[in-house]
């Protein structure tokens, strides 16, 4: 479908403003979050940048210590998302 062609398609408007929506509730689930679970967050968040940091990008531990970071990351914020009643449209 060309670009122009989507941009006059009543679904595709309308699965964009659906993704815009629920982008800007997620947005302000990390923001409580990151008041109420700070710790634990931008703990995570440090940690991935620091193995970010000290790897090359072809660095497989390295890689995997990011990995294990951002998996314990999106647990966090399912739970978040879980407790705010955020889903994703089926």
């Amino acid at each position: 479908m060309p670009l122009s062609a989507s941009r006059n398609d009543p679904s595709v408007q309308t699965l964009a403003h659906d993704r815009s929506a629920r982008i800007r509730t997620l947005g302000r689930l990390l923001r409580h979050a990151a008041h109420g679970d700070a710790d634990v967050l931008l703990v995570g968040l440090a940690r991935m940048l620091d193995a970010h940091i000290d790897c090359d990008h072809a660095d497989g531990a390295g890689n995997a210590r990011i990995r294990d970071q951002l998996d314990e990351i999106q647990l966090l914020l399912a739970l978040e998302i879980e407790r705010a009643g955020v889903r994703a449209a089926a």
